[in-house]
């Protein structure tokens, strides 16, 4: 017969004493209650750390909020759409540049290369035909540069966006698996403490006890790798936001 993973020879359990017929019967039931125990809360555990239910919408949507007005790239790509729009109004307003107006004074009589004598203020008006011609095309070149720099603001935005959420998702994830952990520590603690208890009293081998202690110590050693996980997490995502998440509000 088998029960709960351990055999029982039962013509072993025939020829033992009453007194020791009961002690191998209680130590099975112990055994086989702590399994259950075991188990049904593990299942529990399971049932309730899930991270859906515990991620906030509106809180990702302030974290987006306040990256979009805090992250450095974005105000960079802010101060192109700037610069470009400078270009666009500069090259509107340099269609005289082309024009040349010209004066100078001549208080004795002068003579020109035309043999023409001049005298008294003269003025005159020099055109570059080759800027006139070039002028549309220095206009819609500079227009192109700020819809170039507007699209590239536009597009890391979005990036932007993706980043946040994907970070805050990793930061939720590594919590649900720090709560799983600990929950696990205080199971793995309180089968500890009743092994060794049944240990110190005989009533369990070496090995089983050994094994339990070394799993304990495992078990912290996971714990630590889970904090550790979230602070990272906690950490890059709020490289993005630009302040600690407490501060968002």
């Amino acid at each position: 017969m088998k029960i709960i993973g351990l055999d029982i020879n039962m013509k072993v359990l025939i020829k033992l004493s009453l007194a020791e017929f009961v002690h191998r019967i209680r130590k099975i039931w112990i055994v086989g209650v702590l399994s259950l125990f075991l188990v049904g809360n593990s299942d529990q555990v399971k049932a309730q750390e899930s991270m859906i239910p515990e991620l906030s919408y509106p809180f990702l949507e302030k974290l987006i909020f306040t990256a979009k007005q805090n992250y450095p790239l974005v105000k960079i790509n802010s101060r192109k759409i700037n610069f470009a729009n400078y270009n666009v109004q500069r090259a509107k307003l340099s269609w005289f540049d082309f024009f040349t107006l010209s004066a100078f004074y001549s208080p004795s009589t002068s003579v020109t290369l035309t043999n023409a004598t001049l005298t008294g203020i003269q003025i005159g008006l020099f055109i570059n035909f080759s800027n006139i011609v070039q002028k549309p095309t220095v206009i819609k070149q500079s227009k192109e540069e700020l819809a170039i720099a507007q699209l590239t603001a536009d597009q890391y935005l979005i990036t932007l966006e993706t980043d946040v959420k994907n970070r805050y998702f990793r930061y939720m994830q590594a919590l649900s698996v720090l709560r799983v952990q600990n929950q696990n520590a205080i199971d793995i603690e309180a089968l500890y403490k009743q092994i060794k208890f049944r240990y110190e009293r005989g009533e369990e081998t070496l090995e089983n006890y050994t094994k339990l202690m070394v799993q304990n110590g495992d078990q912290k050693q996971k714990i630590i790798d889970a904090e550790s996980a979230v602070l990272i997490a906690k950490n890059t995502l709020e490289e993005l936001v630009g302040k600690k998440l407490e501060e968002v509000n």
